[in-house]
C-alpha cells in the first residue's frame, strides 16, 4: 500500500506495519491506524502519520533518549487494554513540540504513546506521576515548562 506521507511524500507499507490506537490520541480521537516512519536511524524520533488524513503526523520520540531516568506505568486497566503480558512487549513514545532548536522543543512526558510492540495496538495513558509535565524542554534538566 502507498500513502503521501505529510513529510516525507509517496510512502511504501505493510499493513503490518500500522499502530492501531482505538481510542485515538486525545483530540484526535476519530484517528486510530497510524503508520510510524523513523526520522533517524535509531528511531529515536518517528513521523506517527495517520493513513486516513494525509495531513496528520506527530513527531514522536523514544523519551529514555533524552530522559533517562524516565519511568512511565500503566495501570492494570491499560495492560489489559494493550494486551501487554510482558514489559519486554510494551515501547514508550512522547509527542514532540519541534521548536527553532532542539533544545527548546518540548516534549509530553506527562501523557505518552504506549504501544504493544507485538500486537501493534497503542493508547495514550496520562500518568499519575507529580513529576511529568505536558511540556519538558529537550534540554533533559528534568523540569517541566508547565
Amino acid at each position: 500500500m502507498n500513502i503521501n506521507a505529510k513529510y516525507f511524500g509517496s510512502v511504501s507499507y505493510e499493513k503490518e506495519e500500522l499502530i492501531h490506537l482505538p481510542e485515538g490520541l486525545f483530540g484526535f480521537e476519530d484517528y486510530k491506524n497510524f503508520l510510524p516512519i523513523s526520522l533517524h536511524e535509531d528511531d529515536s524520533f518517528l513521523s506517527l502519520q495517520n493513513i486516513d488524513d494525509e495531513t496528520l503526523s506527530f513527531i514522536l520520540m523514544n523519551p529514555f533518549v533524552s530522559f533517562p531516568d524516565y519511568q512511565p506505568s500503566l495501570s492494570e486497566k491499560d495492560k489489559k487494554d494493550l494486551d501487554i503480558h510482558s514489559e519486554d512487549d510494551l515501547s514508550y513514545y512522547v509527542i514532540c513540540v519541534l521548536n527553532e532548536s532542539l533544545e527548546s522543543s518540548t516534549v509530553n512526558l506527562k501523557a505518552p504513546l504506549a504501544v504493544n510492540i507485538k500486537s501493534r495496538i497503542g493508547k495514550q495513558i496520562i500518568l499519575d506521576s507529580p513529576l511529568y509535565k505536558f511540556k519538558h524542554t529537550l534540554r533533559n534538566d528534568g523540569k517541566g515548562d508547565e
